[in-house]
């Protein structure tokens, strides 16, 4: 981004990150108790604001699992949870 030097990006890709484990993490441990909607919440939100920090891939695992979580396609999105958690750690 223009208005931050690359220590400051880095450091709020970084938090990203870390924030989107986080909430992965928590979704992963309910995933039994957690409802569609809000799977599809999680893969809209993470669809919307992973480009803002430079994670095209982390939009397209969003997409991906909202686009399941429309469709109830469980195994769908316990796959892309995977990969996408996979992806988290190799930032971290």
């Amino acid at each position: 981004m223009e208005d931050f030097d690359d220590e400051e990006w880095a450091e709020m890709q970084e938090m990203y990150v870390n924030h989107t484990f986080k909430e992965l993490q928590k979704v992963k441990e309910n995933i039994n108790e957690t409802s569609i909607d809000s799977l599809r919440t999680f893969g809209h939100n993470i669809k919307g604001s992973g480009g803002m920090y430079g994670f095209d891939k982390i939009t397209n695992f969003g997409l991906l699992i909202e686009t399941a979580s429309k469709t109830g396609d469980l195994e769908a999105i316990i796959s892309n949870l995977r990969e996408l958690e996979i992806f988290l750690k190799s930032k971290m």
